[in-house]
């Protein structure tokens, strides 16, 4: 591999896939034009997983452990290991672990943030040990789900900074325009491509228009993008768990409830801890070895040891795997498993090729005008998916030259050369906006301000209200601005309404101090500016001399 060329002055930048399950990093070699994916720990894919434990140095400090070694210590020590932390990114959840009997509290920044250090640290040791560069990893590009919110947002680079990333070099992208990316490279022809990416815990439909220029590079541009932020792989892992916990029921009489640490049916809370980790990785084992195989033995000896030794020896069937409907709660919040009850991994499937319609709705697009379908994300693998989309779309999807876990992270690192050398040929990407956003006024009406389908220049898109906000009653002194996203934009209804399906609360605040007037007589004016990270501010002012301003990131006002 050649050296890489970089501005020394803003330093390397790292492309990164911070996955639910599993992340990548991966590097852009400007001399040789390409990009290589960074082996952390000796694999290219590292499980996104942390274990704590007490420093023996320090009784007073904890050390941490990561990658596939947590992994493997949740088993044992399922109270000090976190995993999956990227669902909670973006909630106020916060995250207790316990070690030699002592609580600890971390937010899911936090969480984030050392795991992304550690990535960062494991790079900086390759590109000086094996590739011979100084310095270290000063920027990133990580890549998010089409449909995060911007809390989600500010999150994960809240995380990249406390992994000792550079503020101003924190950059964010779209995981489907990054595997975009890894495609038209390869390809280079005028194509438009659905970008089916089921991950871990996100599923995103991503339509993309990629056209080559003059100059032979390609320019992708985002058509439509539709996703569910709560489907993912461990949505399907536990329908596995659930065809388990059956059997386990039926084996005790259904007299121990592993998820409640409160009853006292003669297992203790450790152990139905430990039981439920070693579930889950049985469970996800089983899923990847039902893509290759027809069946595959599940077999947990002992499974618990305590009032009495019980073993789970069963066969599980692809078939069986496909139709089982969930019937257990399995530890998720009522309002996620009102969601998941009764269903089957055929009907999450089913919901999946939903979002794929919706996709191709918003970008007035029928099945037969799309001319690739690239799948992307672990969860993909699954044989039956290929199946669903074969039939259809009447075409096998892309038989991609790079592992679908890859394609992410190597599209962030295309997305470091476009960051780092903007005059250098490469693939380019014309973020546009994604939904409608805009205000909600008297009658609980919306009115639009931004439309999808906006160009967003690398400085960032503004866009003012065509209408000033008038106050409704005499000497008012303030003004609710409320931003609303509208996910579910209809092209027939001339009046939409917040409380319309698909519209979506972003962030509210208060304009105070207006100067006291009549009705109407005092008028304000609302700007959205949206970044190329599609990250909102909006500023209101009012608009007489001794008016005032507001501004209101949405990022932080959930």
């Amino acid at each position: 591999m050649g050296t890489l060329g970089l501005d020394v002055e803003r330093g390397l930048f790292l492309g990164i896939d911070f996955g639910t399950t599993n992340s990548v990093v991966s590097i852009y070699d400007f001399k040789e034009g390409q990009v290589e994916t960074i082996p952390i720990d000796g694999s290219n894919i590292f499980p996104t997983a942390i274990q704590f434990e007490t420093d023996p140095e320090d009784p007073d400090k904890l050390s941490r452990i990561f990658g596939v070694q947590a992994k493997e210590a949740a088993i044992i020590y399922p109270e000090s290991t976190v995993l999956s932390v990227k669902r909670l990114l973006g909630s106020d959840e916060k995250i207790k672990i316990l070690v030699d009997g002592k609580e600890y509290e971390f937010t899911p920044e936090q969480i984030a943030g050392e795991i992304l250090g550690y990535l960062k640290q494991k790079a900086d040791e390759y590109v000086q040990e094996e590739l011979n560069i100084a310095g270290e990893f000063s920027g990133c590009v990580i890549t998010v789900p089409a449909n995060s919110t911007d809390k989600q947002k500010k999150m994960t680079k809240e995380a990249a900074k406390l992994a000792g990333f550079d503020e101003d070099n924190i950059y964010l992208r779209l995981e489907p325009a990054a595997a975009a990316i890894s495609y038209a490279v390869n390809e280079r022809k005028d194509k438009k491509v659905l970008v089916y990416d089921f991950g871990g815990g996100t599923f995103d439909a991503c339509i993309l228009d990629i056209k080559m220029t003059e100059a032979d590079e390609p320019r992708i541009t985002i058509l439509s993008t539709y996703g569910i932020n709560d489907l993912g792989g461990n949505d399907i892992d536990k329908i596995i768990m659930d065809m388990i916990y059956e059997e386990f029921k039926k084996m005790t009489n259904e007299e121990i409830d592993l998820f409640d640490y409160t009853v006292d049916d003669g297992v203790s809370k450790r152990q139905k801890t430990t039981a439920l980790v070693r579930l889950a990785q049985v469970a996800n084992q089983a899923k990847e070895r039902l893509s290759s195989s027809k069946s595959t033995k599940v077999v947990l000896a002992p499974f618990i040891q305590e009032p009495k030794i019980v073993n789970i020896n069963m066969e599980i069937t692809r078939e069986a795997f496909l139709n089982h409907k969930r019937v257990n709660p399995l530890g998720d919040p009522a309002e996620l498993f009102e969601k998941m009850e009764g269903k089957s991994v055929e009907d999450l499937i089913e919901r999946t090729l939903e979002c794929v319609d919706e996709c191709l709705k918003n970008a007035s697009l029928k099945v037969e005008d799309i001319d690739e379908i690239f799948l992307v994300g672990g969860s993909s693998a699954i044989p039956r998916i290929r199946e669903k989309i074969t039939e259809k779309f009447n075409k096998e999807p892309f038989k991609s030259k790079i592992s679908p876990a890859l394609s992410i992270s190597q599209g962030a690192a295309h997305y470091c050369n476009m960051i780092m050398m903007p005059t250098v040929k490469g693939p380019v990407v014309q973020e546009k906006t994604i939904h409608p956003l805009g205000l909600e006024i008297a009658g609980r009406r919306f009115m639009e301000i931004v439309k999808s389908g906006l160009d967003i220049p690398e400085e960032g898109l503004t866009v003012e209200a065509e209408e000033l906000l008038m106050t409704n009653f005499d000497n008012v002194t303030s003004m609710a601005i409320v931003v609303y996203e509208n996910t579910k934009p209809s092209a027939e209804k001339k009046t939409s309404y917040v409380t319309d399906e698909g519209m979506k609360r972003l962030a509210g605040t208060s304009l105070r101090g207006i100067p006291p007037k009549a009705k109407g007589e005092e008028k304000v004016k609302v700007i959205f500016h949206i970044s190329q990270d599609n990250m909102l501010k909006v500023t209101a002012k009012s608009m007489s001399t001794d008016g005032v301003e507001t501004e209101l990131s949405v990022d932080d006002l959930y």
